[in-house]
């Protein structure tokens, strides 16, 4: 548990003292209130006793008195439930702090993040961490406090009105309370955190589920995944009912413990009753306090557990807030100024921790003709692509733009100027317009020249909802090619300088492909285009083609130099 206080530590600090510093007007009158209804449910017993002992003597004005204890008690009841609801005012407010920064960070982790999460594993990560976060702040505010001060009027008040001696009891008790608390906790935390990092892992495997549907079905092995949902959920019932089991042995313990003290309490107070140095109010607050004081030792032990519990519940979310991000970019890049949009690879060279990669690449890709980079599998086509995407860094050599190095580029400068498309088409369940423009300023004319570009113009407007069509699940209701067309004119939306393109025709027919690719040299005057793609068919006279080897790698583990031409 030490080690997640640890992890938990940095996200939580960032988030309370945003909270704080928009929140303490609101924190600082429910503190105030919290203290007000405590001290007013601790001088509710006080006025009860002295009604008790004044009513022999005056019997005809107890109505008087037991009514302002009744306003007395209903006030305090009314202050303390009040302040359970202004705490969910201040709980969703934190919540909303919570996921809103979890989100800004989310976006800004680097590739490898996204490898290793899937979406249902973040989303539940959010969900559970921001609920966690809410309720650490929530049990300090009505458990502890509340808890701390009823306890601290109390026994105030059995000091000043009964012994000393009783206060002594009643500390002792606290703290066999609290030492019970701490232990149950150490016995009770490992089948919690187990159970927490089950749930978890359960929510990435429904991810995965989710996602792998079809395939699922085609292979008839949808009873498989349903049987290893039903052995992980085992696995979070298990735990959990372990964790309950043991948290009602130490419920037996303390109820034992509260027995005990009472009986000593009454064992020293009765004598005194005998001997005419107590009166019948004098017990009756002792009761009633006492019944009353357990109440702040059990909001202190639930404070602790529950604390103990939404830290185990948080520790995911902490985990991922504290996950690498993408590289800061260094102090000395500069601005992107454009002139002849040349890129220029001098002897790239970048391999992975397996070994694969490339080595030694060199070519030139300008405005005026399509560079079609080509090559069997592995022979590192997608590693050139993702270092156009400055995802990676080469190892060896340089890659410049303009004559500037693509390191010292700003990537708010570089994914302005150049247009992106992936072979991975990703979609937003939202409508054709919202995943061409993607957030960008609406500009309709625009939009109409970006899909006419991309060759489903005329599809679109077939369509009954036009650019308003709802695209589904991962665009889903779209055929491949339609959503491989989709994602080429989010990039030609832009107006980019610079096209890359990763096999964005693969799901095509060569028609089609045809279609496009025409379309690209008539316009590829003004854009340099570079184009990975693994179909001769798509290249023309004239077009430059940068074939790539597939990299041997030697017993040194080095790959050997891959010509380009």
């Amino acid at each position: 548990m030490t080690g997640i206080r640890e992890v938990a530590f940095e996200p939580l600090s960032r988030i309370y003292a945003e909270d704080l510093k928009s929140s303490w007007p609101s924190i600082t009158f429910l503190l105030l209130t919290i203290l007000c209804g405590s001290l007013l449910a601790s001088a509710g017993p006080y006025v009860f006793s002295r009604l008790i002992d004044d009513l022999p003597d005056a019997p005809r004005q107890w109505m008087l008195g037991f009514s302002f204890y009744a306003g007395l008690t209903a006030l305090a009841t009314a202050i303390q439930r009040s302040t359970q609801y202004m705490s969910v005012i201040h709980s969703e407010r934190l919540e909303y702090v919570a996921t809103t920064r979890f989100f800004e960070r989310i976006v800004h982790k680097n590739a490898s993040f996204f490898n290793d999460h899937n979406p249902a594993e973040i989303q539940a990560a959010q969900t559970r961490g921001a609920s966690a976060a809410s309720a650490i702040m929530q049990i300090g505010l009505i458990y502890f406090v509340p808890g701390l001060a009823t306890f601290l009027f109390s026994t105030l008040l059995l000091g000043a009105v009964l012994s000393a001696d009783l206060v002594a009891i009643v500390i002792l008790y606290g703290a066999a309370f609290i030492a019970l608390t701490l232990a149950s906790n150490r016995l009770t935390s490992p089948f919690l955190e187990k159970a927490i990092e089950a749930g978890q892992q359960n929510a990435g495997f429904v991810g995965n589920a989710i996602s792998m549907i079809e395939p699922l079905r085609h292979t008839g092995s949808t009873a498989w995944m349903k049987r290893r949902f039903a052995e992980n959920a085992g696995s979070i019932y298990r735990n959990w009912r372990l964790y309950s089991l043991r948290r009602i042995g130490f419920v037996f313990t303390i109820s034992l413990a509260l027995a005990v003290q009472m009986i000593i309490g009454f064992y020293l107070l009765l004598p005194r009753y005998e001997a005419g140095e107590l009166s019948i109010g004098d017990i009756v607050l002792f009761n009633t306090l006492l019944l009353q004081l357990n109440m702040p030792f059990e909001l202190i032990g639930q404070s602790i557990s529950e604390a103990l519990r939404s830290f185990a519940q948080f520790a995911p979310y902490a985990r991922m807030w504290n996950e690498p991000e993408e590289q800061e970019e260094s102090a000395d890049t500069r601005p992107l100024r454009l002139s002849g949009r040349v890129i220029e690879f001098h002897q790239v060279g970048f391999r992975y921790e397996n070994g694969r990669g490339v080595e030694g690449v060199s070519f030139t890709a300008t405005p005026g003709r399509l560079t079609f980079i080509t090559g069997e599998t592995g022979s590192g086509k997608s590693t050139l692509f993702r270092l156009l995407q400055k995802t990676v860094v080469p190892q060896s050599g340089r890659i410049t733009v303009d004559g500037a190095d693509l390191t010292a580029i700003g990537r708010d400068d570089w994914f302005a100027a150049a247009g992106i498309v992936p072979q991975e088409v990703q979609l937003l369940n939202d409508t054709l317009r919202s995943n061409i423009v993607l957030g960008r300023a609406l500009d309709e004319e625009k939009l109409r020249r970006s899909a006419e570009r991309a060759a489903i113009l005329d599809r679109i407007e077939a369509m009954p909802e036009g650019f308003d069509t709802i695209v589904g699940e991962r665009g889903l209701k779209l055929s491949g090619g339609e959503r491989q067309r989709v994602a080429l004119a989010r990039a030609l939306y832009g107006e980019p300088a610079i096209l890359l393109l990763d096999e964005a025709s693969s799901a095509l027919d060569e028609e089609t492909e045809r279609e496009i690719m025409e379309q690209l040299r008539r316009i590829d005057s003004d854009i340099t285009i570079i184009a990975i793609t693994h179909r001769q068919s798509s290249i023309r006279a004239g077009d430059q083609v940068i074939t790539l080897p597939k990299g041997i790698i030697d017993e040194s583990g080095s790959e050997g130099s891959v010509p380009s031409r």
